[in-house]
């Protein structure tokens, strides 16, 4: 908790004194394998599960509204796929396979592919519970560029990373088109990224007790112009990586002002107040569908046993006769 929620030490750091950070934000190779995804030591009091929420056979497609035709929303899904490695690149293992079935009529439509569950940014017990590689990093500053490696189809649909930040501020980032074959990264860059300090504007900013800047995948976009052929769309996405500034630089304070205060736990712990009656709102409610639909072929079933019931003894009366 301590090092998560460290002192601000300044609102930017020096790209040349201490280097662009880079991490990854999700690898499907991960979140394909279900043994990576189990709660790290006693943290087990959760809504949803990583499990639950980021197996990448849990995923779903969202359609926009013009696009939700039943069809559509029936062959649209994603699973589990395995990957040979694209020739050494990475280990052989899973990545995200995603179908997508756009309208067959000639108009604008997109595609978000989802966790099952919104992510906490600030899930677990030390506000870790997706990071390393599972969707939410934390201490990003400006973003320099984000890259993702996607398996192509010559299909001219356009790729986007979507991402919130720690105030729920939502930012598409346009990774470009799949209109090409085999693996490819696709990368964005931040025109406006300035790597030399000399050339940013500097201003002190109030530290403690302001939250660190953090970031979280939303979704993974993909936008089909009317122009383009409808029908079913297939791509793959092994990882997304980012570059990026950190905020937060570690260094010793004479004063501990969180030891002091807890004014920064006491935030993270309403926020993940919030979160937490989020998702369960959102699991409740599949559960309690999931149920209707179970308790609709219980009740068939029953009617169907009743009904032979009264049969059998109608022919045992006749017989009697």
């Amino acid at each position: 908790m301590k090092k998560l929620f460290a002192v601000l030490a300044s609102i930017f750091v020096a790209a040349s004194a201490y280097g662009v950070t880079n991490s990854t934000l999700i690898d499907f190779a991960i979140t394909g394998n279900a043994d990576n995804l189990q709660p790290a030591g006693d943290d087990t009091n959760e809504v949803v599960s990583v499990q639950q929420n980021l197996y990448n056979d849990n995923w779903v497609v969202w359609l926009n509204e013009s696009a939700r035709l039943t069809e559509n929303r029936r062959n649209s899904y994603v699973t589990n796929v395995d990957s040979k490695g694209n020739n050494g690149a990475w280990e052989a293992g899973k990545v995200l396979g995603v179908r997508v079935h756009f309208p067959l009529q000639a108009w604008n439509s997109y595609a978000l592919v989802k966790p099952a569950f919104q992510l906490e940014m600030y899930g677990g017990t030390d506000g870790t519970k997706y990071t390393d590689g599972k969707g939410v990093v934390h201490n990003v500053g400006e973003i320099k560029s984000i890259s993702s490696w996607v398996y192509g189809r010559n299909y001219l649909v356009t790729y986007f990373v979507n991402l919130q930040n720690e105030l729920g501020e939502l930012k598409s980032y346009p990774m470009g088109a799949l209109y090409f074959s085999g693996w490819r990264q696709l990368r964005w860059e931040n025109r406006e990224y300035l790597a030399n300090v000399r050339d940013r504007v500097l201003v002190r900013k109030p530290l403690y007790p302001r939250m660190i800047p953090s970031v979280k995948l939303d979704s993974l976009g993909f936008y089909r112009t009317k122009d383009t052929q409808g029908g079913d769309f297939i791509t793959y996405v092994k990882d997304i990586t980012m570059e990026y500034d950190v905020v937060v630089v570690d260094f010793e304070e004479d004063i501990d002002d969180e030891a002091t205060w807890q004014l920064l736990k006491t935030e993270n712990e309403r926020k993940q107040a919030i979160e937490n009656a989020r998702v369960r709102e959102a699991a409740e409610l599949q559960e309690l569908e999931q149920r209707r639909i179970n308790g609709g072929g219980d009740a068939q079933q029953q009617q169907d046993t009743g009904a032979a019931a009264t049969e059998t003894t109608q022919t045992e009366e006749t017989a009697a006769q």
